[in-house]
């Protein structure tokens, strides 16, 4: 964020998302991949709200992110090992749980695609753009999953897909993983419930 290196940097107080979306990166929870004690700068942890009804109300924030923008700390100053300098990094980062089933979800429908299941892809953090390979992908017709999809590819960028949301599940899950960047490699956890997403460019080899 003091590089300008997010799409977000200079949107504090703004609507960057659909209402219906907030997320965290809370470093307190209990037993995840991603939470600590203390960060490697030496703060106490923390739950930071970093949308809430789709405004950005927060940033991860270090110590030397502080000097240089005035935000607090934010208990996300971060490394691999003492090998590294200490930079913001995430803990556990997630879309919090909304109000509604991903029965209605599906209902609601006229015709889309249901992406049960995510594979890999890639993001560009400079400008937001990205691709992701759905593994396990339906269609839907009129409110009904009528047939599997051999491929499928979600193609966008997060500040406009982020206003595309319209409903959000309660079905959170978390999955541990490990996030590289130039303070290393450390333990974090994401996730998010289903989304239902009202427009997104997909690729693919159907028919």
């Amino acid at each position: 964020m003091a590089k300008q290196a997010s799409v977000f940097h200079d949107q504090m107080g703004e609507m960057i998302a659909s209402p219906v979306v907030s997320a965290v990166d809370d470093g307190t929870l209990a037993n995840a991949w991603g939470s600590i004690n203390i960060d490697d700068e030496g703060m106490e942890t923390q739950h930071t709200q970093l949308i809430k009804d789709g405004k950005l109300t927060a940033f991860m924030v270090d110590h030397m992110g502080s000097l240089k923008t005035g935000y607090a700390r934010t208990g996300s100053g971060r490394r691999e090992s003492y090998k590294f300098a200490p930079t913001s990094r995430m803990r556990n980062t997630f879309i919090e749980p909304g109000n509604d089933d991903l029965d209605k979800m599906i209902g609601s429908m006229e015709r889309g695609i249901y992406a049960k299941k995510m594979g890999g892809g890639s993001v560009q953090p400079g400008t937001g753009e990205f691709n992701f390979a759905v593994q396990e992908a339906y269609l839907v017709e009129d409110g009904q999953i009528t047939a599997p999809l051999k491929s499928a590819t979600l193609i966008s960028t997060g500040p406009k897909v982020l206003k595309e949301i319209s409903m959000v599940g309660k079905d959170l899950a978390l999955a541990a993983g490990m996030c590289g960047s130039v303070s290393g490699a450390v333990p974090t956890t994401v996730g998010q419930p289903a989304l239902k997403v009202d427009n997104i460019l997909v690729g693919g080899g159907n028919a």
